[in-house]
C-alpha cells in the first residue's frame, strides 16, 4: 500500500520559484504547466515505489532525476519531499 505523501514548505516554495522563473522568462504558462505535470507526475512515482529513488545520505534522503531538476524525499511513515533542485546549480548549493 502506497504511503502518504506530504511536501514539505521548502519543496512547495521551490518549486514555486521554478515555475515562476520560467514564467517571466517565456510569458507564458505552457511550459512551466509542463513542469509542474512533470513534478507531480515525479510525486505519483515516488509514491506508488519509494524505494526507488537512489540514496542520497546515512539519513536515508532519496534522489530522483526529472529532467534538470532533483527531488529529493525521505521515506519516514508517510513519504515526504523535502526539496526541488535545479541540477545545473553550484552542487555545493545543495541543500542537504
Amino acid at each position: 500500500m502506497a504511503k502518504k505523501l506530504i511536501i514539505s514548505q521548502d519543496a512547495h516554495l521551490d518549486r514555486f520559484n521554478i515555475l515562476e522563473y520560467y514564467f517571466k522568462k517565456t510569458g507564458s504558462k505552457k511550459y512551466p504547466i509542463h513542469l509542474f505535470k512533470q513534478f507531480e507526475n515525479a510525486f505519483r512515482l515516488i509514491k506508488s515505489f519509494p524505494g526507488s529513488g537512489k540514496r542520497l545520505n546515512t539519513e536515508g534522503d532519496r534522489k530522483i532525476i526529472i529532467s534538470n531538476y532533483l527531488i529529493i524525499y525521505r521515506i519516514k511513515d508517510y513519504i515526504e519531499i523535502l526539496h526541488i533542485w535545479d541540477t545545473r546549480q553550484d552542487p555545493k548549493k545543495l541543500p542537504l
